[in-house]
């Protein structure tokens, strides 16, 4: 939109042809940052009346509101809440070195279990009862099944997303339509076997049938954003690889622990001999425990790693398009380095709060099994439950600033939460209708990929010979295909996410970098949510301020 703006040496008044939207404000010099409004939802007849505050907006009319927040500003590169990655990184130290120094005997052990074990040999009864040894697929097998999987998983998930890039609008309509056939079709079954449970299908059929007229004028802002998204990753693939190495760390760390704790655990030390059960004693209970959580610690860990490097790169393809358009581009390799170092400590704080929350939630859960557990254990884990949503939820868009900006987490997560408070998008961000496609996606591919490698294994032998591995080549499949499909889906996610606050902080630089993707989502956005904003916004600018 085209602009006039009148400055003397006391105000800057900003008028589009939008709307006529005035603001004043103190300038020490004609270098005042405007932004040109995008998202204005009303007019005025006549030019503003004078403000009389020089250090905000007042309401021009009855009905319209001013908003301010401040923008995110990149951080300089120092470690942010380092004691907290200090402690990450010691436990992972410690669990890995245990496992260094017993893996060797554990291994042995394990095998030597297994040579000694008739359960695990490859005979088999035939139908006359008479003992027969069983084939084993050879090495070509193997081979074949992991390597077709390899390959089908990644096109089939590079193919989904061209399919989503160019049909969005309809795709999301159709797993809403999934999701209520599904659930119709279960309702139906199961009336004739259990009539209480084919009504309560019925009931959430119902509910769905009317979710998706509640939000079907939603469906094309979604598209946007699911568009913007594949954009950044097909541009960036690298992010995958990101993704695959930080699976494969978690991998790697798994069976650590998992040495490390049999090995632990099954010390003297943590054993209660005075009852004589081999139950632990208060020593190994909390070892257990702490077990536990570094688990649980480290998954979440390694997963917003990914998230957070995700979020930098959004930010790269917003602001600065040309550092974001490769494979390993400087933003994937810039943002992924960040993540795992200056902002590791944000990470692992937030990550640490999860896993104490669901630590202590199954610990209930362990305890609510048991026959004397009271219903305040119940009562307890449930509340749990839901604190920990809450706190993964705060989480997920908390880690978008440590990724845009590097704040540490408590700053990112206060940040963001005002950004959308003071735009007025609580409902907005509560909406988000690619996660339905995206799991709907991911479950295809792995069936597809399952399918594929099912063919694979008839072209190596006979059907006869196979004694059942045509089900095994279907499954490694199948899991492959979601694993890998999985990874594309959660870094789409994680894209739409960092769009949604993008678009919410800085829409006029996205005008300006992606001129055709921003027309498009400013437009859905106001058909879907035209009441959101009702006035002008002012946006802090490092000391001045913009109208947007």
């Amino acid at each position: 939109p085209k602009e006039n703006i009148i400055m003397d040496s006391k105000y800057a008044v900003v008028q589009t042809a939008e709307a006529h939207v005035a603001l004043e404000t103190a300038v020490e010099d004609d270098n005042i940052p405007v932004a040109a409004p995008v998202l204005v939802a009303s007019e005025f007849s006549a030019p503003p009346p004078q403000p009389n505050s020089q250090k905000g907006s007042e309401p021009y009319a009855d009905d319209e509101i001013s908003i301010t927040w401040e923008k995110g500003e990149t951080q300089p590169a120092a470690f942010r809440d380092k004691w907290f990655a200090i402690a990450f990184v010691t436990q992972v130290v410690a669990i890995s070195a245990t496992a260094m120094v017993v893996a060797p005997s554990s291994w042995a052990e394990l095998f030597s279990s297994i040579d000694s074990d008739p359960s695990t040999s490859n005979n088999y009864h035939d139908d006359d009862g008479v003992s027969q040894e069983q084939d084993l697929p050879g090495i070509e097998f193997w081979a074949l099944v992991i390597g077709i999987s390899l390959l089908v998983a990644p096109a089939l998930s590079l193919f989904s997303m061209t399919l989503m890039a160019k049909n969005a609008i309809g795709m999301i309509t159709a797993s809403l339509w999934f999701s209520i056939i599904l659930c119709g079709l279960l309702a139906v079954c199961s009336i004739f076997v259990a009539p209480l449970v084919g009504v309560i299908y019925g009931i959430f059929t119902i509910c769905l049938v009317s979710y998706l007229k509640a939000v079907k004028h939603r469906i094309p802002y979604a598209a946007s954003n699911l568009k913007c998204s594949i954009s950044v990753l097909k541009n960036n693939l690298g992010l995958g690889l990101v993704a695959i190495c930080s699976m494969i760390a978690l991998v790697g760390y798994m069976l650590s622990w998992a040495f490390a704790f049999t090995f632990t655990i099954n010390l003297d030390s943590m054993k209660d001999n005075s009852t004589g059960d081999n139950d632990l004693s208060p020593l190994g209970g909390f070892v257990a425990c702490s077990f536990l959580l570094s688990f649980y610690w480290t998954h979440e860990v390694l997963r917003n790693i990914v998230r957070a490097t995700v979020s930098g790169v959004v930010g790269h393809w917003w602001f600065v398009p040309t550092e974001a358009a490769s494979f390993c581009s400087l933003a994937v390799m810039g943002s992924a380095t960040r993540a795992s170092t200056y902002s590791l400590g944000s990470i692992a704080f937030g990550s640490l709060i999860v896993a104490v929350l669901h630590l202590i939630r199954n610990t209930l859960n362990n305890a609510r099994n048991d026959r004397n557990a009271g219903i305040l254990t119940c009562i307890a884990a449930c509340i749990l439950a839901y604190i920990e949503a809450l706190v993964e939820y705060f989480n997920k868009w908390a880690y978008v600033y440590v990724g845009l900006y590097g704040y540490d987490y408590v700053e990112a997560g206060k940040l963001v939460m005002n950004l959308f408070k003071q735009r007025g998008w609580n409902v907005i961000i509560a909406d988000n209708l690619t996660n339905r496609l995206l799991g709907i996606m991911s479950l295809t591919i792995g069936i597809l990929t399952g399918l594929c490698t099912l063919f694979v294994t008839l072209l190596v032998d006979e059907i006869e010979s196979k004694q059942g591995w045509l089900g095994v080549g279907f499954f490694i499949g199948f899991v492959i295909g979601m694993v890998l499909s999985g990874i594309f889906m959660g870094l789409l996610s994680s894209a739409v996410d960092s769009v949604i606050v993008c678009f919410a902080e800085a829409p006029q630089e996205f005008n300006e970098t992606h001129p055709e993707m921003a027309q498009e989502m400013n437009q859905t956005w106001k058909d879907a949510w035209p009441d959101v904003v009702r006035g002008p916004v002012v946006v802090g600018l490092g000391g001045g301020l913009g109208v947007v």
